[in-house]
């Protein structure tokens, strides 16, 4: 039998802090809920769909945790172990400096946000510890945190190998606009919109930036664009879309073309930075379109690369490596990728999700890099049940009872955002506890 359990070594836990291991980041099944999913611990809670475990104080330390796949006929299936570390917050005892680096995932800051909001300030929910000025997140692009500003690298459309090449900006390259306002969420991405005879394809939403990748046979360099986008089609929220200004998306921001190469020295001296005591990657669900893929050797060839000069530049640095999440399993893969071509086959990719965090999972641990990588399984702590994008819909066309359907394959909603921010902030109290 092939491999069902996909549990990560370790994960952090904090005092006060719910933590939560959902058993569709963990089984690689049809239906994970066709087995008897047997949780042993001496710690927490094993409910239906997730383990969850609420550490106090006395409960700071080390846990090892079980599971067991047990089939109709009270038979083992298959077994896997964890160990849970429990930390109690301790603020560092001098400002830290982090760099984050990622895809659409991290391009509208949410994750960064909520990680750097419950590590330096107060009250929300849940409520922050209030370590002001601890850490210092870099980075060109930007996000609000409060009247705080933090940065970050996080670019849509970027793989390992993006990060390694300087292609952008090309015929290839989409455009951020700035608008004053607008009304599009999570279930207007892949919409269709027209631009002075173009077709652009809404992939990223913020607040006040909209980023849209070109259309097909779409190739001139830098096309021309007037201030207002008609829908065209596949959008919830049809109204126009008012632009106060554009910019193609630049080029890759590590590269130094006086070397022709990623230069992490020179992206630090140019923007005047601080060296970053802390490097968290999360990439990549682009370049994943192959269902039960278990070949990763284009992405093996740049992740490599990419690591070794980061760590050939900054040898103090600690690399984290995060883990991508599971795809949408209740209609998102057919809302965006219709029934044929890349991404389409709803189960295959979440095989190639599952096979793609255990491959960086390894390369994390493997001997070369487990001094200074650490890999942070998102999927497990992820509810991909619940936590992407949809919608009510009839359940049939004759019938006006509704259903909750997924709206999009691979992006969160912004609730997914925030357990992608649990993960940043439960690795940010384990590290810096040591600081």
């Amino acid at each position: 039998m092939k491999k069902m359990l996909f549990l990560a070594k370790e994960y952090y836990l904090v005092v006060g802090d719910r933590f939560e291991l959902f058993y569709r980041g963990i089984v690689k099944a049809v239906n994970p809920y066709h087995y008897y999913i047997k949780v042993t611990c001496d710690k927490g809670k094993p409910y239906p769909r997730y383990f969850m475990f609420l550490p106090e104080e006395k409960d700071i330390g080390e846990y090892g945790l079980q599971i067991d796949l047990v089939n109709d006929d009270g038979e083992i299936v298959e077994s896997s172990t964890t160990s849970l570390i429990v930390n109690k917050p301790q603020a560092p005892q001098k400002p830290v400096s982090i760099l984050c680096i990622g895809d659409s995932l991290t391009a509208g800051g949410y994750w960064t946000g909520e990680g750097y909001r419950r590590y330096c300030h107060t009250g929300g929910n849940p409520e922050g510890l209030g370590y002001a000025e601890k850490i210092n997140l870099l980075g060109l692009c930007k996000y609000s945190v409060g009247e705080d500003v933090i940065g970050y690298e996080g670019y849509g459309g970027w793989q390992w190998k993006s990060f390694c090449t300087n292609l952008l900006p090309s015929k290839t390259s989409s455009i951020w606009v700035d608008v004053t306002a607008h009304n599009k969420t999570e279930m207007d991405q892949h919409s269709v919109w027209m631009n002075h005879g173009h077709a652009w394809i809404l992939e990223t939403i913020t607040k006040k930036r909209l980023k849209f990748k070109r259309g097909p046979g779409h190739k001139e360099i830098t096309p021309q664009m007037i201030d207002v986008f008609t829908h065209e089609k596949n959008a919830i929220h049809q109204e126009d879309i008012v632009i106060t200004g554009f910019t193609f998306e630049s080029g890759n921001p590590f590269w130094n073309e006086a070397v022709d190469d990623i230069d992490f020295k020179n992206y630090i001296q140019v923007n005047h930075f601080a060296i970053p005591d802390f490097v968290y990657i999360l990439l990549t669900w682009n370049g994943l379109s192959i269902p039960y893929n278990m070949d990763f050797t284009t992405h093996h060839q740049y992740a490599t690369k990419f690591i070794d000069k980061l760590h050939e530049d900054f040898p103090e640095s600690e690399i984290r490596c995060m883990g991508i999440q599971i795809n949408s399993i209740n209609g998102g893969i057919a809302n965006n990728y219709g029934a044929k071509g890349p991404y389409s086959d709803m189960y295959g990719t979440l095989n190639t999700a599952f096979h793609y965090n255990r491959w960086l999972e390894d390369l994390c641990w493997s001997e070369k890099y487990r001094p200074f990588c650490k890999y942070l399984d998102v999927k497990a702590q992820f509810d991909s049940e619940y936590n992407m994008p949809m919608a009510a819909q009839p359940v049939n066309a004759r019938n006006d009872i509704l259903e909750m359907i997924g709206t999009n394959g691979v992006h969160p909603s912004l609730s997914g955002y925030m357990q992608i921010g649990d993960v940043f902030y439960r690795s940010l109290v384990h590290e810096l506890n040591k600081k």
